[in-house]
């Protein structure tokens, strides 16, 4: 080859890797403009240790592996920073003026949630299109360590259903046959792992609550997180399609959930009270024996009932009443089943002594008859209940001082707890005594309604009482949450709770005896519910209702809640270890 032709040659390549090391900047930009811009938030934290650590940390882990598999482009961190403001945002207006504002087309927000030494990672994806509504994700970690798989999983999902990225194959884990050690369970206590002696069964007793088999490793399902400050909650078939919806309360709406499978999806909503009106328990009861469960909605202000039934109807609620001057409560009369159970106002006090079976006669409530029960007991502290098979029903209740208490049939007391249960930040009534004393049922001060000095100005709405067979010798048991926070007990005035446990209590002839406890639950437990499950005979579903928080006045101010799903087998045919 002549000395002219390579000087040509070499000339043309040094010009083709010169242009192209001018073009192919533009090029990557090109490309680089292609791509979806996706701004990523801090996640929230709630946990009752201190997990701040994560709170970058699950950003940048997220955003470099959505980076990686989506092929998306992180608005730089800082820039979101500064755009957005110190407190977070909730509302998705405000999300989405904070993403256009960074010239984003995605929006990524997410909150960390422990509940019984596991993670939960919730996270939110909104796309700045109009009217696009926000696309929800969700994974678990059973412990710290598993946090990488769990983004991982994150990661994947929300890169294959948002931005269309190919998913990996599955990895099929090898077999493990090793059994559950106490450790993973979601109960504290040896139950449902071990037997109570008594229960037949050769002398070795028979099983008394073991967590069903349910694809989960805390033992119990958790719903996503939701943008709701939740008072209160009730589980029943309100649609009449023969599975259970979720009926959560906020301060003045009601919203319901479709369960499927783990996920709760919302079916409807409507605000039902206005001004200073606020929601303080609901309670759901098929009263017109139609097939749908009613809504049944107490609320006040704060001297004055103003509550209100709703019936879910095809594709919305139908108010069956309104604004009744009573408080209200769906309740089991023994003997006679459900029942609509209702107290009065007081002027000098919240509650009138009496609580009088209700009836509905077309939009008004009118009262019927008062019921045969101590004129101390207020609506919404007793359930009533055989406990000792005799055919006459005890009345298991619950103090201001949050003393679990159990009445013989002819009013006398049982028993009543050493040990705190309940706590509760739902009330009625104004506050006006700064003192408190615990009332004792067996005194004459129980005929003090409230246990408040002087003046009763506040009452406490104490937990649901739930009784059930949970030891398969076919009596009722007793299902009732504990709220932890010693500060509160100290201080009734200031309600808090940071975290909270289930109990079941059975009835052993002396009083009421724990059997089994969940572990302790992060976050203060709004309300609860257990129900049967129609597929499985034996089978129960716990259903608790949290309201989130990660530090002492966070419980006031949140607006997070979520549900978690303890799926438990009753029948005692499983096998024990």
């Amino acid at each position: 080859m002549t000395r002219p032709v390579l000087a040509i040659r070499t000339g043309f390549f040094c010009f083709l890797f010169f242009l192209l090391l001018i073009l192919a900047p533009p090029a990557r930009a090109a490309e680089e403009s292609r791509r979806d811009r996706v701004a990523f938030l801090p996640f929230e934290v709630h946990a009752s240790t201190d997990l701040s650590y994560l709170k970058e940390g699950i950003r940048d882990m997220l955003a470099s592996r959505l980076a990686a598999n989506a092929e998306i482009a992180v608005v730089d961190k800082k820039l979101v920073e500064q755009a957005a403001p110190a407190g977070g945002l909730s509302r998705l207006d405000a999300l989405r003026d904070l993403g256009q504002q960074l010239g984003a087309d995605y929006l990524i927000s997410g909150s960390l949630t422990t509940l019984g030494g596991a993670m939960s990672f919730d996270a939110m994806v909104l796309a700045m299109a109009p009217g696009a509504s926000p696309a929800n994700f969700y994974a678990t970690a059973a412990s710290e360590s598993e946090v990488i798989p769990a983004i991982n999983t994150l990661a994947l999902e929300i890169g294959a259903k948002v931005f269309g990225a190919a998913a990996p194959e599955p990895s099929r884990p090898a077999a493990d046959s090793t059994p559950r050690t106490p450790a993973d369970s979601p109960f504290r206590t040896m139950h449902p792992e071990r037997v109570l002696p008594g229960g037949g069964g050769g002398g070795t007793g028979s099983a008394l609550v073991r967590p069903a088999a349910i694809n989960d490793p805390r033992g119990f399902v958790k719903s996503r997180n939701f943008d709701l400050n939740m008072q209160a909650m009730d589980v029943a078939d309100v649609d009449g399609d023969g599975d259970d919806e979720v009926v959560v309360a906020t301060a003045n709406e009601i919203v319901v959930f479709k369960r499927r499978d783990g996920r709760l999806d919302e079916l409807g909503r409507i605000k039902v009270t206005s001004g200073g009106n606020t929601i303080h328990m609901i309670s759901c009861a098929d009263l017109n024996v139609n097939g749908r469960a009613e809504i049944y909605v107490s609320a006040a202000d704060k001297l004055y009932p103003a509550s209100l039934g709703l019936e879910w109807r095809e594709t919305g609620f139908t108010e069956l009443f309104k604004d009744a001057a009573w408080y209200i409560r769906a309740m089991e009369l023994p003997g006679e089943g459900m029942i609509l159970a209702g107290q009065q106002g007081g002027t000098t006090e919240p509650l009138r002594p009496a609580i009088f079976r209700l009836e509905r006669q077309g939009g008004v409530l009118q009262a019927e008859h008062k019921l045969p029960l101590p004129d101390y007991l207020n609506l919404f502290d007793f359930v009533m209940a055989d406990l000792d098979g005799d055919g006459a029903a005890e009345i298991i209740g619950i103090t201001q001082a949050d003393r679990v208490y159990v009445l013989r049939p002819n009013g006398s007391l049982a028993w009543q707890s050493e040990d705190y249960y309940g706590g509760t930040t739902r009330h009625i009534g104004e506050l006006r005594s700064m003192e408190r004393k615990g009332l004792d049922i067996s005194s004459p001060e129980a005929h003090e309604i409230t246990g408040l000095e002087d003046n009763p100005g506040r009452i406490y709405i104490p937990s649901r009482i739930v009784t059930t067979d949970i030891n398969n010798d076919g009596l009722p048991d007793v299902v009732i949450n504990r709220n932890i926070s010693t500060a509160s007990r100290v201080m009734p005035t200031l309600k808090n709770f940071s975290n909270g446990e289930v109990h079941g209590l059975i009835w052993n002839g002396l009083g009421l005896t724990e059997v089994w406890r969940t572990r302790k639950i992060d976050g203060y437990i709004a309300d609860y519910q257990m129900r049967p499950d129609p597929a499985r005979p034996g089978h129960k579903t716990l259903y608790v209702g949290v309201l989130l928080g990660s530090g002492w006045f966070d419980i006031f101010s949140s607006a997070e809640s979520t549900v978690l799903m303890y799926d438990l087998d009753f029948s005692g045919d499983g096998a024990t270890p």
